[in-house]
């Protein structure tokens, strides 16, 4: 039973694998929440316009690490521990390239070039969370306000993804496309190779709870390498481009019961002519002269 829908469903369903990928979620959402809220406060004189919603972003996404922790009460009492392997956020915190994260611990105001590494370092990040959010947000979950919590998350990062979209935009428009080119892609590649570490270490955590067998995690974890080989092989191109934002897929419907034994009857036949809901079309990032691509940002995600 490898195929993804399956997979999620299967993962979700347990109260020891679902307790431990909300745990990963609490911790990056907090973690991220209190540095957004910091370093908008050491923002300089010249992008001052970018730290109200960059503050706002913070609350938010504290205020999101508050919820999941409300998910977890059903799971038991205390959150799982989270490896340091495993947290996505500090490996990517350690690996990117952010000099925004060292100047907040030591209390310096940023420059601009800071500020710029920093929206790079939330868009990596934000991409990644809105495709894997993106996915879980259409599943049926069976836990009650898991769905809603899921999709409001989703919908918040998405929010988070434009907004740094649009500040690494307008330092394009101001003259340096070359910089936010080139803070894209280390930030880019960066998160590639922190998804892949913390994906494996997820995956060891989860084939452990749940029994899997040896081979069924070789095959999982020889997916998650071939993913990030992938994706180093398109990064060149496809870290330099704005992705457009992901939609916020329909939740899968509940099996609806059986109809009840009786007299047949006769029943109206459905409408040939009804249509089907369009697939979203791709666009194009403005002010980078390329056409943004519509590709897969994810297979999986140790948090948001």
């Amino acid at each position: 039973m490898l195929r993804r829908r399956d997979l999620v469903r299967e993962v979700l369903d347990d109260d020891a694998s679902f307790r431990l990928l909300c745990s990963l979620a609490v911790a990056a959402q907090a973690r991220n929440g209190r540095e957004n809220r910091r370093i908008a406060a050491l923002v300089p004189r010249g992008r001052r316009d970018l730290a109200p919603a960059m503050a706002r972003y913070g609350e938010l996404q504290e205020r999101h690490a508050r919820l999941l922790t409300g998910l977890l009460a059903a799971c038991g009492p205390e959150p799982a521990e989270v490896p340091p392997e495993a947290d996505h956020a500090a490996l990517l915190e350690r690996r990117g390239s952010c000099p925004a994260h060292v100047r907040m611990r030591c209390g310096q105001p940023l420059s601009e070039r800071d500020v710029l590494a920093h929206l790079a370092h939330g868009h990596a990040a934000a991409a990644r969370a809105t495709a894997w959010l993106a996915r879980l947000a259409g599943h049926a979950f069976v836990r009650p306000g898991a769905g809603e919590a899921v999709r409001e998350v989703f919908r918040a990062e998405r929010e988070y993804l434009a907004w740094c979209r649009e500040g690494m935009l307008g330092f394009a428009r101001a003259g340096h496309v070359a910089a936010v080119e080139l803070v894209l892609r280390e930030n880019t590649l960066a998160e590639a190779r922190a998804h892949r570490d913390a994906a494996l270490a997820v995956l060891a955590r989860t084939g452990h709870l749940l029994g899997w067998s040896m081979a069924r995690s070789v095959v999982l974890e020889g997916g998650v390498q071939a993913r990030y080989v992938h994706e180093r092989l398109v990064a060149r191109r496809r870290a330099v481009r704005l992705d457009p934002l992901p939609a916020l897929p329909e939740p899968e419907p509940e099996p609806e019961p059986g109809p009840e034994p009786g007299p047949r009857r006769e029943t109206a036949r459905p409408d040939p002519g009804a249509g089907s809901d369009a697939e979203p079309g791709s666009g194009a990032a403005p002010g980078t002269g390329t056409r943004a691509p519509s590709g897969d940002a994810a297979t999986t995600s140790p948090g948001a």
